[in-house]
C-alpha cells in the first residue's frame, strides 16, 4: 500500500464511525491524527513509516516535526529554537470533540467531504504546559469559546485565553 491509500484507509475509518454512529473511546483521536501523519508525512512518519504521535515532544528530539505544525506559541518556538527543557505540549486547536460534533453535522457522504473538513478545521498547536495549564482555567482545554462558530478562527480558543503565536502551514 502507498501512502495515499494508508491515508484514505483512514478517511473511511472515520466515514464508518460516522455512518455507524460507533466511535468508541479515542478511536477519532487515532484515526485523524494518523491521517495527518500521512497526509503530511516527513516528521510525522518514523523509518518504518508509521506514525508519530509527538506526545510529551521534545524541542530537540522533536523540533522538525513541531515546526511543521499548525500554530506554535511564542512561548513554544522561544523554548524550541533554544532547545530547551521547558515541557511543550502537542495539542489540536479546535478540541477533537468538536471535530466529532461538525463531522455529524455536515454528514460527509465521501472520504473527500471527510478530508475537506478535516483541511478545514483539524489543526495542532503548540504551547508550553503553562499555556496549557491556562486554556483549562478558562475552560477551553476541550471546547471552543461559547460565542465561536464555523465561520471564526480554529485558533479561537488561543485568542480568548491571550496566547499569542505564530502561523504555520
Amino acid at each position: 500500500m502507498n501512502m495515499k491509500q494508508i491515508k484514505n484507509s483512514y478517511l473511511e475509518h472515520i466515514k464508518i464511525c460516522i455512518e455507524s454512529g460507533s466511535w468508541g473511546a479515542g478511536l477519532l483521536r487515532s484515526f485523524t491524527d494518523y491521517w495527518f501523519a500521512y497526509h503530511k508525512q516527513g516528521p510525522f512518519l518514523n523509518s518504518n513509516n508509521n506514525p508519530k504521535w509527538h506526545n510529551k515532544p521534545s524541542s530537540v528530539k522533536d523540533k522538525d516535526a513541531l515546526l511543521e505544525m499548525h500554530f506554535i506559541s511564542d512561548m513554544a518556538f522561544d523554548a524550541i529554537e533554544k532547545g530547551s527543557d521547558v515541557r511543550l505540549i502537542k495539542e489540536h486547536s479546535i478540541p477533537l470533540r468538536v471535530i466529532r460534533k461538525i463531522l455529524i453535522q455536515h454528514e460527509p457522504k465521501t472520504t473527500t467531504d471527510i478530508e475537506n473538513i478535516l483541511l478545514r478545521f483539524y489543526r495542532l498547536g503548540v504551547l508550553t504546559k503553562d499555556e496549557d495549564d491556562i486554556l483549562r482555567l478558562k475552560g477551553l482545554n476541550s471546547k471552543m469559546p461559547a460565542s465561536w462558530d464555523l465561520t471564526e478562527s480554529v485558533f479561537s480558543r488561543y485568542e480568548v485565553a491571550g496566547i499569542k503565536g505564530k502561523l504555520f502551514n
